[in-house]
């Protein structure tokens, strides 16, 4: 688990005037590997020609000091790092990254953003990871001074600075693990993935009450890559984030959450009015708002033009908006990043009946659908003017947030300053604190719903209509394909939930259940509970029917891993 200042990297500013000139302290922005140079340094290699020789001009290398050291191995003028930050960060280690060999001695200095000095601390590294422990809280610089090589004659090298340390857990140290997958492909909602670990800590680092702790870094959006080792390769479990944690009896438990449950704790604010605007570019919009990096849109998702209007909201309810606007689904299991797709009907894998559990299994049949309705919102300007605020209001900056779209040109205030103005929201600003009104003309909406209804009600059944409302982005040329892939998934009554050994089968895969009985059951894995320390085993809630249908194969190409069209 790499326990990090997650920001710090980034707004990180190193510094040095100890440097060779081939050297680019830029490179620290990444980890960047270096080609292992042979060099003029005493006893640096033996003529076995491992070693590449040195370009006049190399450019992967970040940092290697101007100067030597002495037959004592010290300096005439120890080499120096600053690392200098706009914001305040916390670590409970920095991990140094050295290529050849490590210096022998260095010492760290932490400094808060105005130069007050909070601890120095000397460190003696024995490897070219090395981790220099020492917990730091809200400290806006660091400084780096190398006081001795391990050999004479040598360089200080330094490739990478990583601000936290990496904390490996194996499997004697992890008491529990849980995955909790689930997916929504009606994109009625988007679910969040998540994960429970319970990890033997035998150094207490996470107990509060150790000072030394790595718990003091553990942030929000520090992410953990969950792999599970098994039949001799590692399988990806997936990337969560820190949720919450806590500690007794030297057993430290983790809650996680993925990317989408992220998205959750952060507000989309800067939604507008849309006319046909595509979809990849509101997408883009929500994911920085959610300071997501890690994202894929599909093609056919990017070029759909919406139309309609986001309000303030979390960034996961606009991602589901502008999903089922689409009639795509955002998903990131067993991945680091989220996907936003059109979901298939393509079958990946069989379930037979050596790997259910006897008397796990459960068949039931769903509710009977037999139309689907969707309510949407037009949005008009309206010509009048109105009210958004009216009352006082303190020195300095307010924020304004407002209950419907208004038109950002047309919004005025009788005092003070408009700073920023936006259709969800304005910040004005004001000398002196006092009596303003704010006005301007909002966007009215008008609902309209399309309804969905099959040709024919099965026997023995009556109507039943499926509602999805307030649905505040659409393509109204996509409705009646939206409409048809609704009502062609709430046709798939039959529900298998089972327990199974699982082997590569995730939420969203189609999946042929063997029963004993040699029935066979198509299905969509919509939920499943991973056991990652009892043997891999999934409970798993799936959606299908039992007649497996399959075309037959014109020209054209088969790919690699299909087993079947349904």
């Amino acid at each position: 688990m790499k326990f990090i200042d997650v920001t710090a990297l980034s707004d990180a500013s190193p510094s040095t005037d100890d440097n060779q000139s081939i050297g680019n302290i830029e490179l620290f922005e990444a980890e960047h590997l270096q080609e292992d140079y042979g060099t003029t340094e005493l006893n640096q290699f033996v003529l076995s020609g491992e070693k590449s020789i040195l370009p006049d001009a190399p450019e992967d290398i970040a940092f290697w000091s101007e100067e030597q050291s002495r037959d004592d191995c010290t300096f005439e003028s120890n080499p120096k790092l600053r690392i200098q930050f706009t914001a305040q960060h916390t670590s409970a280690a920095i991990t140094l990254y050295f290529i050849d060999v490590p210096p022998a001695e260095l010492v760290v200095i932490w400094y808060t953003l105005s130069g007050t000095k909070l601890i120095s601390k000397t460190f003696y590294p024995d490897s070219l990871v090395y981790v220099c422990n020492n917990p730091v809280q809200n400290y806006g610089r660091i400084e780096i001074e190398f006081i001795r090589t391990a050999y004479p004659k040598r360089y200080v090298k330094l490739q990478y600075i990583l601000y936290g340390k990496y904390i490996v857990w194996d499997k004697d140290m992890i008491k529990t693990g849980k995955v909790q997958e689930d997916i929504d492909v009606t994109s009625a909602t988007i679910p969040i993935n998540k994960a429970d670990l319970s990890i033997v800590d035998v150094n207490n680092d996470f107990d509060i009450g150790n000072e030394e702790g790595a718990w003091k870094s553990i942030q929000k959006t520090q992410e953990v890559n969950l792999t599970e080792y098994r039949g001799g390769e590692w399988i990806p479990i997936g990337a969560f984030y820190v949720d919450d944690f806590s500690f007794a009896k030297n057993v430290a438990t983790f809650k996680l959450i993925d990317g989408v449950g992220l998205m959750d704790k952060y507000t989309f604010y800067d939604g507008r009015i849309y006319i046909n605007e595509l979809a990849g570019n509101i997408l883009q919009e929500v994911f920085a708002a959610a300071g997501i990096t890690k994202y894929s849109i599909d093609d056919d998702v990017a070029k759909i033009q919406l139309t309609g209007y986001l309000g303030i909201q979390t960034c996961r309810k606009a991602l589901q908006r502008i999903c089922f606007a689409c009639g795509a689904v955002a998903d990131d299991s067993r991945s680091d990043t989220i996907k936003v797709y059109k979901p298939d009907r393509y079958v990946s894998s069989t379930v037979g009946t050596n790997r259910k559990l006897n008397g796990h299994t459960k068949v039931s049949l769903d509710q009977y659908i037999s139309g689907v309705s969707i309510e949407c919102k037009s949005y008009a300007i309206e010509d009048k003017t109105t009210d958004i605020y009216k009352g006082s209001l303190q020195a300095g900056d307010t924020r304004i947030t407002f209950s419907e779209p208004y038109k950002p040109e047309s919004i005025t205030a009788t005092a003070g300053t408009i700073r920023m103005v936006k259709t969800n929201y304005l910040i004005i600003h004001m000398e002196a604190a006092g009596e303003c009104v704010i006005s301007g003309r909002k966007y009215a909406n008008t609902a309209f719903t399309y309804q969905k209804n099959v040709p024919l009600l099965e026997a023995g059944e009556t109507e039943s209509l499926k509602k999805f409302t307030d649905c505040t982005l659409y393509n109204a040329e996509k409705l009646p394909a939206i409409a048809d892939s609704l009502l062609s998934y709430y046709a798939l009554r039959k529900k298998v939930d089972m327990k199974y050994l699982e082997q590569q089968e995730q939420v969203g895969n189609w999946v042929n259940i063997e029963s004993m009985n040699g029935s066979t059951s198509t299905t969509l894995i919509e939920s499943q509970n991973v056991d990652l320390t009892g043997g891999y085993i999934a409970v798993a809630k799936c959606r299908g029917y039992s007649t497996v249908v399959t075309d037959p194969a014109y020209t054209g190409e088969i790919y690699a891993g299909e087993r079947g069209l349904i």
